[in-house]
């Protein structure tokens, strides 16, 4: 019998002490971030297009992984 797969978010909002960013960038372990503004962080407009414009690479990269390891497993 074939497995079910389950599918996991983690978002964190934190603090930073990095320069507020126009461009996403990827970490060293794959992750997306965008540092935003302190004032984009009290809008929750701001704070939603933020996590929206981080969330599609980050699905993308996930199911680009997935599909990837499916076709080496059924090789």
């Amino acid at each position: 019998m074939a497995k079910n797969y389950k599918i996991k978010v983690k978002v964190e909002i934190v603090e930073s002490d990095q320069e507020a960013a126009v461009d996403l960038s990827q970490t060293e372990d794959g992750e997306f971030e965008l540092v935003i503004s302190a004032e984009q962080a009290v809008s929750i407009d701001e704070c939603e297009q933020a996590l929206l414009r981080t969330n599609y690479p980050a699905i993308r990269a996930a199911i680009a992984k997935h599909l990837t390891e499916l076709s080496k497993k059924n090789c």
